[in-house]
């Protein structure tokens, strides 16, 4: 049955703070200014896909009506409810966080989307045998926090038939020589638990973790490696964009076969 405007009034402030903006019936969304944590919760979607959606189109032939769609990390599932707008015929969305599933389970129930679905599932888990094959995959925010980023993203790639966009936080190299800078590294820091709870990461991060942020040349040349025939990097030609792809420690890539 279709939610009340009382009914989604209410759930939204219960499940408030959103990562993700979400329009949602009678004129609602999943921002609440007063119990936002900060203001990249206002802007995120929207401002990611005024950067990546028009490649992620013209990869996909304009729309992705006829496609199955994977959203890894998908938090409350903003990303996701995008690609159904965009005409794909199913998405799939996976994190680890129960908050965020539930958050995303209202989305998903409060719009009505019958061929949007979410699991709980971490990307190390992903499979042919438990996910089937996507057309689309979408990796957001979440490469720079693996413990061992190639296997991830082996797993990841082995589950993506044809397009595969990467958003991740960038190393830049700075006062090192040329050459070095050249090469595809990997910063590695250990990361402890804890922490303000505006980090959303620290919602699954139940202990220490080893985490490995790339280069840009890193995140090239590892989709290439998993088997992705085109790589670019989308440069950050729209205004407003978040001040890191502009300072080039935050970027946008998208890979296809």
């Amino acid at each position: 049955m279709a939610m009340t405007e009382q009914q989604v009034r209410e759930r939204v402030r219960e499940l408030a703070p959103f990562h993700h903006v979400v329009d949602l019936p009678y004129g609602l969304s999943t921002y609440v200014p007063e119990l936002a944590h900060r203001d990249l919760e206002r802007t995120r979607v929207a401002n990611l896909v005024r950067h990546a959606w028009p490649a992620l189109m013209e990869a996909c032939g304009g729309s992705l009506a006829g496609m199955r769609v994977l959203d890894v990390a998908c938090n409350c599932g903003g990303f996701s409810v995008e690609a159904v707008k965009s005409g794909a015929d199913q998405v799939l969305g996976v994190d680890v966080v129960d908050r965020y599933l539930e958050q995303a389970e209202f989305i998903k129930q409060a719009l009505g989307c019958t061929n949007l679905e979410f699991r709980k599932m971490t990307i190390e888990d992903l499979s042919r045998d438990n996910v089937g094959r996507f057309d689309v995959a979408l990796c957001f925010g979440i490469l720079y926090h693996l413990e061992d980023p190639v296997r991830a993203m082996k797993g990841l790639a082995s589950v993506t038939r044809r397009v595969m966009v990467v958003d991740t936080d960038v190393v830049r190299l700075g006062g090192v020589l040329p050459f070095v800078r050249s090469e595809p590294l990997w910063l590695m820091s250990v990361v402890q638990p804890g922490g303000s709870e505006e980090e959303t990461t620290n919602l699954w991060r139940q202990g220490a973790s080893c985490q490995f942020r790339p280069t840009a040349q890193a995140v090239e040349k590892l989709l290439w490696f998993l088997g992705f025939g085109e790589v670019r990097r989308l440069k950050p030609t729209e205004k407003g964009l978040e001040r890191r792809y502009y300072k080039g420690t935050r970027a946008t890539f998208i890979a296809v076969r």
